[in-house]
């Protein structure tokens, strides 16, 4: 395989995503562990993991490329951040640029989707992707730090000393990116069954 070929989609590399770490409770200084990928209930790719401290995080594994095999053995970055209804949310600092990130791909070492080059495999899941850096964003600014699948937008709280007019108008904003998340998650869904979503959506109007 082409190096370009390699490294053009995030759907075709490993993934790293600090949330689901932490949630597992790998985030813990002294956690190690073995970390799966698996397919059809079956492991098809496994890293060391190891929290060698609150801040540092040390992953090890065997690459094989070419037919040649290669041990690889380093530390990544983590980084803290507060959230505003208290506690703390935790970050990747990438490997190579230093961008704080959520999540981290493969492609011989872990890096960010910038560093590595890497592309939606749609323009749908771009659009996904994008709706759904918009909403964090509103979020954290709303002092929320739950998703919309545990907190939809129009059950969040207005933080303490926001003008109800900001907070209404941030709320319709967080709602209209939310949508639009929605409906670029539907786009990807029938790409993959092999309907075009303009085409779907002209049909449903004409009903």
């Amino acid at each position: 395989m082409s190096r370009s070929r390699e490294k053009n989609r995030v759907e075709d590399h490993r993934r790293l995503q600090i949330s689901t770490l932490n949630k597992d409770g790998v985030l813990q200084e002294g956690w190690r562990c073995n970390w799966n990928w698996l397919r059809s209930g079956r492991v098809i790719s496994s890293i060391g993991l190891e929290m060698q401290s609150r801040n540092y995080l040390r992953l090890h594994y065997q690459l094989t490329r070419h037919g040649q095999s290669e041990q690889l053995d380093y530390q990544v970055r983590i980084t803290w951040t507060p959230c505003h209804l208290g506690g703390e949310r935790p970050w990747f600092l990438c490997p190579c640029c230093g961008r704080r990130v959520a999540i981290l791909y493969l492609n011989r070492v872990f890096a960010c989707r910038h560093c590595q080059r890497l592309n939606y495999a749609s323009q749908q899941a771009s659009k996904r992707d994008l709706a759904c850096d918009q909403s964090w964003k509103l979020r954290r600014a709303l002092g929320c730090d739950l998703g919309f699948l545990d907190l939809p937008a129009e059950f969040v709280s207005r933080p303490k000393g926001m003008h109800r007019h900001t907070f209404a108008r941030k709320i319709s904003r967080l709602q209209r990116r939310e949508d639009e998340r929605a409906v670029a998650n539907m786009g990807v869904m029938l790409e993959r069954l092999g309907i075009d979503l303009e085409r779907a959506q002209s049909r449903l109007g004409e009903c």
